[in-house]
């Protein structure tokens, strides 16, 4: 099914720039129809920027697995992560401006901002959350659709807890992007949404690019895929929480993102205006937290063989600010990417960019196309991997079953340790009640048809008994995440809380617990 949609959808092909794509990209539709198969990929679009010109913008397969509507250059896709560039060039505007600057403490601009450790609290800087090095957990799930006030969720933040020492790792936080984005509106007097698109999607003649999903028509929308138990299955597509779109809210297009890599392969000049003075362009794209790479990186694979490094290994990695920056080839990339299946980089030294938009969650192909438009016009095709060399070191970690494989094996791993033949201890009707998180917001279990319920914003998802007091639900959070809930008895046998498992999760320091509150029980 998915090979015929890319196959017939190639003829949706939209070449753009000088009216010929360069000649490196004369087997390029075969192939990606192929890698496309191979990942199970309905849908995606690809830009290519040289020297200043678009030379590729090119659209594959479906916008719908199952559908017929062809993804093109003008397709829409939420680009997540990568909007964190986005709130990273307003910083810097900000900067530039004198509003602020990038080692001001947070607490000078955002007074309320408190962490849970008061040295942290103090000494935070604009730099640090840009760079990812607070040392706190995720806490992603505050900022899924909570309903909450900015206020609301800035006063939350004191229970996040700490999982590394403060500067002393990169640890990925989207809810420091959600401060960066209440900075912006404190020191500009306008909503991020707005500076974003005044500022910067505005002049940039990014006329396809919108903070907000609900302003995009649904004929120009890509829709996000899971694999999910072995089946490929479209997802909702939930409008971002307004307090965490500085985050991941932005949808845009190939060609829209091609002036963007473009704009930053300029230096933050556009048509002769500079817009982001360079130095700050060149803060942003310096390394600033390193992450620890060993090399040579001999990976010692699970049947006892040894992968030799090779050319995908990086000397360096580490953070920029609001970018990601690594060596490949002997040439410094700038890069970031978006969970939901986005990944844009740029070369500096060869004045090249890439862009690759596609409707399928964390799938590796996005990166291989990445990192295969590079070789093209560093390497040539004599030094460039083979296909089979490409997809022996990508399919594994980033495969099309990545994720449903590690829910999968979390899943089998609690199984190897389920008690068989236990039962609640309490009627079911006795779990039913409202449950607080000091960080998260209710979560709430009700009875019906026999089972309990859960609802959690606006997920939700039913519960099976698993063992004595525990129950399991299969995909409650989207992207389908499983859970598995065990509730916490008291001396008198009386429910007072919960605590969540996700299975699937990566995040080994982030624990969700949850008490009972008082009167909604039943």
């Amino acid at each position: 099914m998915l090979r015929r949609s890319c196959q017939a959808m190639l003829v949706s092909v939209f070449l753009v720039s000088t009216a010929r794509a360069d000649d490196r990209f004369a087997a390029l539709d075969s192939y990606v129809a192929e890698a496309m198969e191979k990942w199970q990929v309905p849908g995606l679009a690809m830009a290519v920027v040289k020297d200043g010109e678009v030379v590729l913008a090119r659209g594959y397969g479906v916008r719908q697995l199952g559908g017929d509507s062809p993804v093109t250059a003008e397709t829409m896709f939420s680009i997540a992560s990568c909007t964190k560039s986005f709130t990273a060039a307003c910083i810097a505007m900000l900067v530039d401006e004198g509003k602020l600057n990038w080692d001001d403490p947070v607490r000078k601009h955002l007074p309320e901002f408190k962490l849970a450790d008061a040295y942290v609290t103090q000494h935070v800087t604009i730099r640090d959350l840009l760079c990812h090095r607070t040392g706190l957990v995720r806490g992603d799930l505050l900022g899924m659709n909570s309903g909450l006030s900015r206020a609301e969720m800035l006063g939350r933040l004191e229970f996040l807890p700490q999982a590394a020492p403060f500067r002393s790792k990169v640890t990925y936080n989207n809810l420091m992007f959600a401060v960066l984005g209440a900075i912006v509106e404190t020191k500009s007097g306008v909503s991020w949404q707005e500076f974003a698109a005044t500022r910067l999607l505005e002049p940039l003649e990014m006329s396809s690019t919108v903070t907000d999903r609900t302003s995009v028509a649904a004929d120009r929308l890509a829709t996000r895929h899971r694999l999910y138990d072995g089946q490929l299955t479209p997802l909702r597509t939930l409008p971002y929480d307004r307090n965490t779109a500085p985050a991941g809210a932005i949808y845009s297009t190939v060609r829209d993102m091609a002036r963007w890599v473009s704009f930053h392969l300029q230096r933050g000049e556009h048509h002769g205006r500079q817009l982001v003075s360079k130095e700050a362009m060149g803060e942003m794209h310096a390394l600033q937290q390193s992450i620890p790479v060993p090399w040579p990186r001999d990976r010692i694979e699970p049947d006892g063989s040894v992968r030799k490094s090779n050319a995908y290994d990086a000397r360096f990695v580490g953070t920029g600010l609001g970018w990601y920056v690594r060596d490949y080839r002997g040439r410094k990339v700038v890069q970031h990417g978006g969970g939901w299946g986005a990944e844009m980089a740029f070369v500096p030294e060869e004045d090249l960019g890439v862009v690759v938009l596609s409707n399928r969650d964390w799938n590796g192909l996005v990166w291989m196309l990445i990192y295969d438009v590079i070789d093209a016009y560093v390497v040539g095709p004599e030094q460039a991997w083979t296909k089979g060399e490409k997809w022996d070191f990508w399919l594994p970690l980033g495969g099309p079953d990545a994720m449903d494989r590690e829910v999968k094996t979390q899943r089998a791993e609690l199984e190897k340790h389920r008690k068989s033949g236990t039962r609640p201890s309490l009627p079911l009707t006795e779990y039913g009640g409202t449950y607080q998180s000091k960080l998260y917001y209710d979560l709430v279990v009700t009875v019906g048809d026999g089972r309990l319920h859960a609802q959690f914003g606006d997920y939700a998802g039913t519960l099976e008994h698993w063992e004595h007091d525990s129950f399991y639900g299969h995909a409650v959070i989207e992207p389908f995440l499983d859970w598995l809930v065990k509730f916490d008895i008291d001396e008198q046998g009386a429910v007072e809380g919960l605590e969540i498992i996700h299975v699937g999760w990566k995040e080994p320091d982030e624990r969700f617990m949850f008490r009972r509150r008082k009167g909604c029980e039943g």
